[in-house]
């Protein structure tokens, strides 16, 4: 049998499928394998082993089902399978951010890893499948979703075997990385933080680590916006261009949309979504290689965490839906100037137009609790609710939307907030931009001048 290249550059609907049954405890490298095993021979829409139809959406989608199959597998026995997706690309990401990439050609393969062949980056990959057995000779046999020839609805379920370290060949493909799955024996390494900053030069740069590691240049200039989310950097131009990287920040640049007026990343979700200059909005998941999904018209402003996506439209009335990129708009209210989303907390925050700030948790449906007047800006991250007043102050609240504010800074125009490594940014009015570390109470380090914007991020 040959190798069936799972490509990953039709993505355009929401991967959002039952896993089944999910078991209590920690599954073993044993379980996972068997699991596999137990759909030997299983085609696109065959009724797997835990009873339901395919594996994710390779029923449904009639798309390249390798990454959907071994997604299905881990997530059915208990391991961590946020930010993969349908592209085969999506397991190298997750390797990287998790700490469980494996690239150097000695390392030795254990059953349950993920096998990435010929990734050419930005989360693009030929295809993925999964180590069932580790010889003593250093081959492998490897078992694989959408394997054969022909589409993807008449490839089926599939032993490989080869050769089995990174840069030989198995069955015609190149391994290019092995990635162990978090929730079995390996703890993930503690994510990195990035701060982005677009200096007034409109040149875009991003730090990782520390707030006294040293800068990195990541476009030159031409920037009218620049966003950093997790693992992905986006920059907007003039022209209305806008290029997305995703993975280290030497990453080569893919062109995702013209005509693009504002954007907003989402890099747990794999998605990026555009509001067009005739106010269209368009939203992909899947990372770069994903397909655009069209969500609504109309709109000036929009904003993606998780599996919620929120716009406003040209008239202040503030929309928001949760799920898949098919799922129906819920109304939420009217008068809106900006609005913010939280998906880990279920928190929405829209400013009027008149300024007052009202905040909701809970999800679509929950109710509003009205925060406070006077203001320009807020931000979301967790439990912190970040505001610039209409005077320039910076404040801050952790904990339940009935905590007190915690004034910050003085002469601010924009805060950004991040719960996650308890961070708090305020760009000031005269273009300095300050981060502290430690929460609320932190103390402020000052990081440069001239900045035009900034954004705080962690994955």
């Amino acid at each position: 049998m040959s190798l069936k290249r799972a490509t990953t550059t039709v993505l355009a609907a929401a991967v959002l499928a039952l896993l089944g049954a999910v078991p209590a405890h920690a599954d073993t490298r044993t379980d996972v394998r068997d699991l596999a095993a137990a759909n030997l021979h299983k085609q696109t829409c065959s009724t797997n082993s835990l009873g339901g139809t395919g594996f994710m959406d390779s029923c449904r989608m009639q798309w390249a089902w390798c990454a959907d199959f071994v997604r299905w597998v881990w997530g059915n026995r208990n391991l961590n399978v946020d930010r993969l997706t349908a592209a085969a690309g999506s397991f190298y990401l997750y390797g990287q951010q998790k700490g469980t990439l494996h690239t150097d050609p000695g390392y030795v393969p254990q059953v349950g890893d993920a096998v990435v062949f010929n990734y050419q980056g930005n989360g693009y990959a030929d295809h993925v499948g999964m180590v069932d057995t580790v010889n003593a000779d250093g081959t492998i046999r490897t078992i694989n979703g959408n394997w054969g020839n022909g589409g993807p609805g008449s490839t089926s379920v599939q032993f490989g075997s080869g050769p089995g370290r990174v840069g030989q060949y198995l069955a015609g493909q190149q391994i290019s990385a092995f990635v162990s799955p978090v929730g079995l024996s390996e703890p993930g390494k503690p994510v990195t933080p990035r701060l982005g900053v677009r200096f007034g030069d409109s040149s875009a740069q991003v730090k990782e680590g520390n707030l006294f590691e040293g800068w990195t240049n990541v476009y030159g200039g031409g920037a009218v916006k620049s966003e950093v989310h997790g693992d992905m950097v986006g920059v907007l131009t003039s022209a209305g261009d806008l290029f997305v990287k995703q993975g280290n920040l030497y990453q080569q640049w893919v062109h995702q949309a013209s005509g693009v007026k504002d954007f907003a990343l989402e890099s747990a979700a794999g998605r990026i979504a555009v509001l067009r200059t005739d106010g269209t909005v368009a939203v992909k998941e899947g990372g770069l290689q994903g397909g655009w999904v069209e969500e609504t018209n109309n709109a000036k402003e929009v904003e993606l965490s998780g599996d919620y996506i929120a716009v406003v439209d040209n008239n202040g009335a503030v929309f928001a839906k949760q799920g898949n990129l098919y799922a129906g708009w819920v109304n939420e209210l009217g008068g809106g100037a900006d609005v913010e989303v939280d998906a880990s907390t279920g928190r929405i925050a829209v400013v009027r137009n008149d300024g007052s700030l009202t905040v909701k948790e809970g999800g679509l449906y929950g109710a509003w609790v009205e925060q406070t007047s006077g203001v320009k800006q807020v931000d979301l991250s967790g439990d912190y609710l970040g505001v610039v007043f209409t005077d320039g102050l910076a404040s801050v609240k952790q904990g339940n939307l009935y905590a007190g504010w915690i004034n910050q800074l003085p002469g601010a125009a924009k805060i950004e907030v991040d719960a996650p490594t308890g961070r708090v940014g305020v760009l000031r009015g005269d273009g300095s931009l300050a981060v502290k570390d430690g929460g609320p109470y932190g103390s402020w380090v000052e990081q440069t001048s001239g900045v035009g914007d900034f954004q705080l991020t962690n994955y």
